[in-house]
């Protein structure tokens, strides 16, 4: 039997953001909360042309409640966003967060050192790290 995190998917793709998918369906029914709304879109610049012919890889969810909404492309309503180089990002899809990583990337977030964030990221649940950490072990 395959498991999941013996493929490795490439970063921003079509088979990436539906693993992302079905990973939020996941964690939203398991942490999910009446009330916790929360939504996020992620571009890339300077994409490979199989990712993106554009150039630009970008894709969004919404969640609310046990509910999550996942597309490609981008929203102009997201409560937090992130754009940043694809291939500059790739070390940091590729990296499981412990809970120093988190604390320093939070410290820099309040700090305004991560310039390629910005929006409010106060509502994000905190489960979000898993979601990260579960993409991270999968990305190519």
């Amino acid at each position: 039997m395959t498991d999941i995190t013996d493929t490795k998917l490439a970063f921003a793709g079509p088979e990436w953001i539906a693993a992302a998918e079905a990973i939020l369906e996941d964690l939203a029914a398991t942490h999910g909360e009446a009330g916790q709304r929360f939504s996020l879109c992620e571009r890339f610049t300077d994409a490979p042309v199989e990712i993106s012919p554009s150039g630009l890889a970008a894709w969004w969810f919404r969640l609310d409640g046990q509910t999550v909404e996942v597309g490609a492309g981008e929203i102009g309503d997201a409560d937090a966003t992130v754009t940043a180089d694809y291939v500059a990002t790739l070390p940091v899809a590729r990296l499981v967060y412990t809970p120093e990583v988190i604390a320093e990337r939070r410290a820099k977030r309040e700090r305004g050192e991560l310039p390629s964030q910005q929006g409010d990221w106060s509502r994000a649940p905190r489960w979000l790290t898993e979601l990260h950490n579960r993409l991270a072990v999968i990305t190519a």
